[in-house]
């Protein structure tokens, strides 16, 4: 588990997601229906920092996510 926290600014990018369940300084979870999608293209070979790209723009790839 990465040490480092999300920032404020982060965290209130996070919260403005429709995939997004929760979050909180230390985790983010994401909702059902965007699991499934994630796990769907991730089977079909796009790769998971594209699909977080695609689907949160700027801050998922910047983040720790990324």
């Amino acid at each position: 588990m990465s040490k480092k926290l999300f920032s404020e600014e982060e965290i209130a990018a996070f919260r403005s997601s429709p995939y997004v369940e929760s979050v909180s300084d230390r985790s983010l979870v994401f909702t059902p229906e965007f699991k499934e999608k994630c796990h769907t293209m991730y089977q079909q070979g796009i790769p998971m920092k594209k699909i977080l790209e695609d689907h949160g723009g700027k801050v998922w790839a910047t983040s720790r996510l990324g």
